[in-house]
Order: C-alpha cells, then structure tokens, then sequence
C-alpha cells in the first residue's frame, strides 16, 4: 500500500476523475491555485510542479481562468491521468480487480489522513470546509446559446416570455 503514490491510490479507487479531484486538491492546498469560490473558477498562482499530473493541470488553466467542473473534466482526460494506469500495473495492481485487492481493502478500512483520504474517499475526505462544499455543489451550467439565432429579450419585464401586462393579437 505505501509504494502507491497518492495520484496512484485515487486512480485505483475512483479512476480518472478521483485522480483529478485529488490533483486540483493538491494544487489548492499548496497555494498554486487561486480559487474563486463563489464563481467555481481557478487561476494559477505558482507554476512550480513536482509530478507530472500537477504540471499537466496546471498547463491546462488559462491565464484569464477555468471552471472548476471544466479543469477537472479536462484534467481526468489528459494523457498523464491516462498514465497513472501503466503506473499501477507496473506495482501489480489491476483496477478491474480492485474489489478482490488486499491493497484495496487495507486502503478502505484505513483511509488516512490528508491526501491519501481524499484519495480513498473523493470528496467526503476534503478537510477544508470551502472546498468541499464548493465541489459538493457545483454550479450548473452556463446555457449554450446559438451564435446564428441569438435569443433577444424585448419584453417589459426582463422575461424571455410575453410578460403579464403584454398584448397579443387573439
């Protein structure tokens, strides 16, 4: 179990996206990443990286900012993530295999403390209050709007809709 890195140990419990999660943690917790919590948005703040999974990341963040559901959907599809796979077959652990794994098992009774349990458990493992509740509850989705069709507001109120107080031919 300790010769799995933690980038390793959240590929091999959650896959790709668990690996991103506990990347964008490892950013914040460190200071490289500015985050506006009420926008859900991230900036860099340092560029420094020790593994390549952090250098990906941050590569990915441009310099105006990113959403955080965007960054860790991006990031859960970089070739770096994509290799943590090799990387865990070569310590001979099979994430197909997972369930039937005494690594596995040991790291879901004992999930730790730190990176580790973010690792093991996703999101609920998140110490810091604000960043837990931040990824808990994301943001929907802005609309997509049709750049040949755009939608114009040309009523009273505000409303897309014909408002109360607003005529129409019968």
């Amino acid at each position: 179990m300790d010769k799995l890195s933690t980038y390793e140990v959240a590929w091999l419990v959650g896959g790709a996206e668990r690996a991103a999660l506990v990347t964008f943690v490892a950013l914040a917790a460190d200071g490289r990443l500015d985050i506006a919590y009420k926008r859900q948005r991230v900036k860099v703040a340092r560029t420094e990286s020790t593994y390549p999974v952090e250098a990906a990341a941050l590569a990915l963040i441009q310099e105006s900012g990113i959403g955080v559901t965007e960054f860790l959907a991006r990031l859960a599809a970089t070739p770096e993530i994509a290799g943590l796979d090799a990387a865990v077959r070569a310590k001979g652990q099979l994430r197909f295999l997972r369930w039937f794994s005494s690594t596995y098992r040991d790291l879901a009774a004992r999930p730790g403390t730190g990176l580790r349990r973010v690792a093991v458990l996703g999101i609920a493992g998140i110490e810091d209050v604000h960043l837990r509740e931040m990824l808990e509850h994301p943001l929907p989705d802005m609309p997509k709007i049709d750049p040949v069709v755009p939608v114009r507001d040309n009523t009273i109120d505000g409303s897309i809709g014909p408002s109360s107080g607003t005529w129409t031919a019968g």
